[in-house]
């Protein structure tokens, strides 16, 4: 064959478009519109990943989107369509099924072939590459083919996880206009260590959700799935979930619940009002008569505001609570059992505040607006936020010298010692509200630390029904709150119970140092919303000089450098993180911390504790601890972060070794505490990581230009701490 000039022209020029992407023959993207098979980058593919004789994938060398296009005249929109196959292989047949199904509904089809293999990293991997192509399709859509600006996921099986995992991670412009969860698996998976789901809806859902349960699904599942279903609509989502007819998740009757969820109009959310911020008569008129009696007669100096749980004090076996902590302080219980936000605004504006100003008024209320086991309705978070907010207001306006002691939300539920979609609705409510805190005459208190365990669960002993504190509960709810209430009072704490070990004891900064403590705790208040973390430090001077923001300044306020700059932009360059490393911090100053706001309301991916090594020092201002008083002083500041932080991976730090002598006390206190945290460690799932022996030489001494005092590290010794945990932060 006689090859002419243009022949040989076009054939460079095929040649220029073409790229090999792990063995895919890959065409730049030149015949995007008719492509059946798109990269992840957005080029066009000549071939998929082989697809076995039993209709699955089970080698997808190339992440790849398979067009499936509608033959319909007016396209719907666009449907990224997540496959099942329990992340070992792809169901690519049933996949493209439920693609013909969708075309035949009029919509486009990008079916994607993720990573698939046994473990954690392909997960991680499968999202990575699902989030990627949602993007790529928002952004490209109409350059493939794919008609309409409607984006829905669809997500069978494994892949309803994976979409799942994806809603967790959008931002709010990413979101798509729907999501259908089809027979989803591995819902019911839990975080690490804890009881917490894993995968939990968007704080802000934009996108409207479908979850389909198949009849067959186990228990577990089905539960999960619905719970998801809940705390979706509790966080002011919409969503709907339905039980299957057929385990044939595309059968006809299957298909048509689906087909009547994609074409049904998204409902309207009604803004003009919220039923928990209206004014509703309460269930005990006579009680109401009795408080407006006392009310009429006296005034008090501390009014307690809420439900059953606050209203159990005049039962007997919790007046010794209430005559120790409250009856000093001449207060008034205005508790209401089974009352809501609604009927609280009603009592209020009904007399209940007429003629007092009260010191301090407690504000205890939530949980029954979340009940749907004993009410018709269930108010989400903003509903109850907005009652919360009015109820806040009216005392404001009725009590203007009073200071308000917002309290979160408390953790029960009916139904068991674990989280579920109420619990997170009342944490949901609670963070909004939280905001409302101002420090002069408005105060969030969170206490929930002390009904928990480590796992998240609910500790029986606190909460035995799992909603209302017993006695000791209510006892150590009081004490939480003493520091607080003493403190508006204006008076003495009444605990008498003080514990012998210091380092569980809240306490603010105990020594003095080369900045200013109490500056540096108002600037973290005042940049880690905006900062919006992806990681905290907690910690000591240890933690605070190494870098980051808040930024290092000396007690005149002058900026300093930090004495790990490069091991700092090395691991955490890419990420947002909040430092709360304060130098000569003990234990008890970080819990004072934690209980004064500075991680409330963050999300972030993972928090490292390095605390305690102050502990073991001796001062004017605090005695040295042992160790099993440090390792408890640790454990309660993890206890703390749980609690606030339920889906924050916990990396705690064993203590960094100290003193130039190995033989030296201090440094047999260490290693007793390090050996007791790893049991405390292993016990609880916590990840502890422990880099002493990468500073120290075989005899126990520190390695040349590793430390510059033997007890804060150089940059090289920081270096030493981001190479033992980078692969836990790059898994995040």
């Amino acid at each position: 064959m006689k090859l002419t000039t243009y022949t040989l022209l076009g054939i460079l020029l095929t040649l220029c478009n073409l790229q090999f992407t792990n063995g895919q023959t890959v065409t730049k993207n030149t015949n995007g519109l008719k492509a059946s098979f798109i990269s992840l980058d957005g080029s066009t593919l000549v071939k998929g990943n082989a697809i076995e004789a039993d209709g699955n994938v089970h080698l997808c060398s190339t992440p790849l989107l398979r067009l499936l296009r509608t033959k319909t005249k007016e396209a719907k929109g666009t449907v990224l369509l997540l496959p099942g196959g329990g992340y070992e292989m792809l169901a690519v047949t049933e996949g493209r099924n439920a693609a013909a199904f969708l075309n035949g509904e009029g919509f486009d089809v990008a079916m994607l072939d993720y990573s698939i293999a046994l473990g954690q990293q392909a997960r991680d991997q499968a999202l990575e590459e699902s989030i990627m192509a949602l993007r790529l399709l928002k952004t490209n859509h109409a350059a493939f083919g794919l008609r309409g600006n409607r984006l829905d996921i669809v997500g069978i099986a494994s892949g309803g996880h994976l979409a799942a995992r994806m809603m967790q991670h959008l931002g709010e412009t990413e979101q798509p206009d729907n999501v259908l969860l089809l027979s989803p698996a591995y819902l019911d998976e839990t975080l690490f260590g804890t009881v917490t789901p894993a995968i939990m809806p968007p704080l802000k859902p934009i996108a409207r959700l479908f979850t389909a349960i198949a009849p067959n699904a186990p228990k577990a599942l089905a539960t999960s799935s619905s719970e998801y279903t809940k705390t979706w609509v509790g966080y002011d989502g919409l969503a709907t979930a339905s039980m299957l007819p057929d385990s044939n998740l595309l059968s006809d009757k299957n298909k048509a619940i689906v087909t009547a969820f994609l074409f049904s109009a998204a409902a309207a959310k009604d803004t003009t009002f919220n039923p928990a911020a209206l004014p509703v008569a309460g269930y005990s008129p006579k009680r109401h008569e009795e408080k407006l009696a006392l009310v009429a007669k006296e005034k008090f100096d501390l009014i307690m505001v809420g439900n059953s749980i606050t209203n159990n004090f005049e039962k007997p076996e919790y007046q010794p609570i209430w005559n120790q902590f409250f009856a000093p302080r001449h207060a008034l219980n205005l508790g209401f059992s089974g009352y809501r936000t609604e009927n609280i605004i009603w009592n209020l504006q009904h007399g209940e505040l007429e003629g007092q100003s009260p010191k301090v008024a407690v504000l205890e209320i939530g949980t029954n607006n979340i009940d749907e086991k004993n009410y018709p309705t269930r108010h989400t978070a903003g509903q109850l936020a907005g009652g919360i907010k009015a109820i806040v207001a009216l005392m404001r306006e009725k009590l203007p010298n009073t200071k308000i002691i917002i309290l979160r939300c408390f953790p029960g539920c009916y139904g068991g010692p674990n989280p579920t979609s109420h619990r997170a609705i009342l944490e949901r409510a609670s963070e909004i509200v939280s905001t409302l805190a101002d420090g002069k005459n408005i105060f969030y208190c969170d206490v929930n630390h002390v009904f928990l365990n480590l796992d998240g669960s609910i500790n029986h002993a606190m909460m035995p029904d799992w909603l209302h504190p017993s006695p000791a509960g209510a006892k150590a709810w009081a004490q939480a709150m003493e520091p607080l209430m003493s403190q508006l009072m204006g008076d003495s704490s009444l605990d008498t119970d003080i514990p012998a070990n210091t380092a569980i004891v809240p306490i603010t900064k105990l020594e003095e140092d080369s900045y200013n403590w109490w500056d540096r705790h108002a600037e973290v208040l005042r940049i880690k919303d905006s900062i919006n973390p992806e990681i905290v430090l907690i910690g000591n001077s240890i933690t605070h000089f190494w870098g980051g923001l808040p930024q290092l300044r000396n007690a005149n306020g002058q900026l300093r450098q930090p004495n790990g700059p490069s091991a700092w932009v090395g691991l955490f360059g890419k990420y947002r993180v909040l430092n709360l490393g304060f130098g000569w911090d003990r234990t008890q100053n970080a819990l004072w911390r934690l209980d004064h706001g500075e991680i409330d309301g963050l999300h972030p991916r993972a928090v490292i504790i390095d605390i305690g090594t102050n502990n073991t020092s001796q001062t004017d201002h605090a005695r040295m601890n042992t160790a099993s008083e440090i390792v408890e002083g640790i454990r309660a500041v993890c206890l703390r972060v749980r609690s606030k932080l339920p889906h924050t991976k916990i990396i705690l730090m064993a203590i960094f070794p100290r003193e130039e002598n190995p033989l030296s006390t201090r440094r047999v206190l260490i290693n007793d505490i390090n050996t007791k945290l790893k049991a405390f460690a292993v016990e609880q799932q916590i990840t502890l990581v422990d880099i002493g022996p990468r500073m120290l030489t075989p005899d126990g001494h520190f390695l040349p230009g590793m430390m510059l005092d033997y007890t804060h590290p150089t940059d090289k010794g920081y270096q030493v701490w981001a190479d033992g945990i980078r692969d836990l932060i790059a898994a995040l």
